[in-house]
């Protein structure tokens, strides 16, 4: 009789142990793959492909233009897609786009990028092109006296912007803080905050593409009354970067040139992907003859 109890017993704690065993599994939290790891092709998408973007892509560029005149509502022209996709041979990308000249001069510009794989492009950063135009600052040196013999003092040098009221001060654009207009390019238009702030980003988790609007060269005016699109280009060559120029619309400082960038990086900021941006007008006359809307060739 005993026996039977003992099995009897047996066999109810053997019961429990069972049913408390048996919860149903809790779904896994997904995690980041390893930078290390290699990226696997990606499944076909459900959704709509942007147009001319390849399935899977890490990360991609669209350069598009607007007329100034159009509505908001408008589509943007696109004129290239850039991307790195799977079959990329590499993380990196150069993307080079060239507009006819007074398209582009009269024309807002969208860059909108990217990513169809959130996981492999967690940030996606974007840093407009720009340039140092002048490293000079005023000085101070001593004067003839006054009327009264009070010793006075002359400031020479600094750097007044192209389009600056006759009155403006110099600006000191080699030191410290220096003021926006110590810079060209899009940059200074389209951060804000800028030289404090160098560019923007999104997560791509929350959103999947984004488009950054540059207004035309034509409503900014950003190098006075002048016709030119170094607002948006930046295809001045590695060589000429490195040599400064004093005075006129082309003035620069040396190796101060910063080409657009978008970055993809990994929660811990590594970079994992690279387009770098070179912008041209294209010329009726390829020979120079007949450049109406300057840019950096």
């Amino acid at each position: 009789m005993k026996t039977a109890v003992y099995l009897l017993l047996a066999f109810l704690f053997l019961a429990v142990s069972v049913i408390s065993c048996s919860e149903e599994p809790k779904a896994l939290i997904p995690t980041d793959l390893p930078s290390t790891e290699t990226p696997t092709t990606p499944t076909t998408p459900t959704t709509p492909l942007p147009d001319g973007v390849p399935a899977g892509s890490y990360v991609y560029l669209q350069v598009g233009t607007r007329w100034e005149s159009a509505a908001e509502t408008a589509e943007f022209q696109n004129w290239k897609t850039c991307s790195i996709n799977p079959n990329s041979p590499s993380t990196d990308l150069l993307c080079e786009v060239s507009i006819p000249e007074a398209q582009l001069y009269y024309s807002e510009v969208q860059f909108k990028m990217g990513s169809l794989q959130p996981a492999y492009c967690p940030i996606l950063s974007f840093t407009p092109y720009y340039y140092l135009r002048s490293d000079d600052a005023p000085q101070d040196s001593p004067g003839p006296p006054d009327a009264q013999g009070n010793p006075t003092t002359v400031t020479t040098g600094g750097y007044v912007p192209p389009g600056a009221e006759p009155t403006s001060s110099p600006l000191n654009c080699e030191s410290g803080t220096l003021p926006s207009l110590c810079f060209g390019g899009a940059a200074p238009i389209m951060v804000e905050d800028f030289p404090k702030n160098n560019g923007n980003y999104f997560l791509t988790s929350v959103q999947e593409s984004h488009g950054y609007v540059l207004e035309s060269s034509n409503s900014l005016r950003y190098y006075g009354s002048a016709k030119v699109n170094y607002t948006t280009t930046n295809n001045l060559s590695e060589v000429n970067r490195a040599i400064p120029v004093v005075g006129g619309l082309k003035e620069r400082a040396a190796n101060s040139f910063q080409d657009y960038e978008i970055t993809c990086k990994s929660y811990w900021g590594e970079k994992l992907f690279g387009i770098k941006l070179i912008l041209s007008d294209e010329n009726w006359d390829d020979s120079g003859g007949l450049d109406h809307y300057t840019d950096w060739n």
